[in-house]
């Protein structure tokens, strides 16, 4: 878009913070047909040349060679513990020289040490930061009192074009807790109204509920104004709100948050809990 040529590797063909298998294939295919995508790449090789920064990798089962101007590596932090010499403090270390941590309190073990923010690399999130950091201090200040502070649902955005969003359990978590017995809806905003209406209808919402309990779960969002309908989806979780309850509030018309409705009904019918769609059925609501 911007008139500059790029390609975008990465390692194990995930994109972002996506879990879902379905989402993910989608975001790959939509990100691929407007640049280089090299999901699933094997980097061998990455060296400064006279004509730019040379890149060579493995894609399947073929080698490849290209040089670019400029290479961006955006691969992470590592938690700035190296001199700390952690391991003397007398906490129990995990397989990567981390603390072993409560995150309802951040006290490792049952020490006075108290790990917050981005040393922890559990949520490296600013609100996420923030709660630790309130928590963290609040508990340092009271020790040896020691209590639960307040996690607030999962919650991630990440402002690609389309946006991509995440929201409470994953699919796999939600697979994990339910033992199976969950159910999964979905719209897909490439037919929904007001999408169309301003040239956004792409993207796909899959929302995850439990048999039995109707209690929405997570959610995963590729696509348009996925940042507002995540807080939507946040706030519902949090406070243990059902698919049918969700159900019963307000939506507008027309706005691209339809098609959130068109994929909790969805979720409802296949919980066992609401009707089967209907074309054209005015029931549904318009603009879905």
């Amino acid at each position: 878009r911007l008139g500059v040529r790029i390609r975008l590797f990465g390692v194990d063909g995930s994109i972002a913070a996506l879990r879902d298998e379905k989402i993910v294939d989608y975001a790959r295919r939509t990100f691929a047909s407007e640049f280089a995508l090299s999901a699933e790449a094997d980097t061998r090789k990455v060296h400064c040349t006279d004509q730019g920064v040379e890149v060579t990798w493995r894609e399947n089962g073929q080698e490849y060679r290209e040089t670019f101007e400029y290479l961006l590596a955006a691969t992470g932090r590592r938690p700035n513990i190296d001199h700390l010499d952690i391991q003397n403090a007398g906490i129990d270390l995990d397989d990567r020289g981390m603390p072993v941590y409560d995150p309802y309190t951040l006290r490792c073990g049952d020490s006075h040490i108290f790990i917050a923010g981005d040393v922890n690399n559990d949520r490296p999130l600013l609100h996420e930061a923030a709660d630790e950091g309130r928590i963290a201090g609040d508990n340092a200040g009271t020790y040896p009192e020691v209590r639960v502070g307040l996690r607030r649902v999962p919650l991630a955005v990440i402002f690609t074009d389309p946006q991509i969003a995440t929201v409470g359990m994953s699919i796999a978590e939600v697979g994990e807790r339910c033992r199976g017995c969950f159910a999964v809806g979905e719209v897909n905003f490439e037919e929904q109204g007001r999408s169309k209406v301003i040239g956004r209808n792409e993207g796909l919402l899959r929302v995850y509920g439990e048999h039995g309990t109707g209690l929405f779960l997570g959610a995963e969002i590729f696509g348009p104004a996925a940042e507002h309908m995540a807080h939507l989806l946040a706030w519902s979780a949090q406070q243990r709100l059902t698919v049918g309850y969700m159900l019963d509030m307000p939506f507008y018309h027309p706005v691209i948050e339809e098609g959130l409705r068109t994929a909790l009904k969805d979720l409802h019918r296949k919980l066992r809990m609401g009707p089967e769609a209907v074309d054209d059925c005015m029931e549904c609501g318009p603009g879905g």
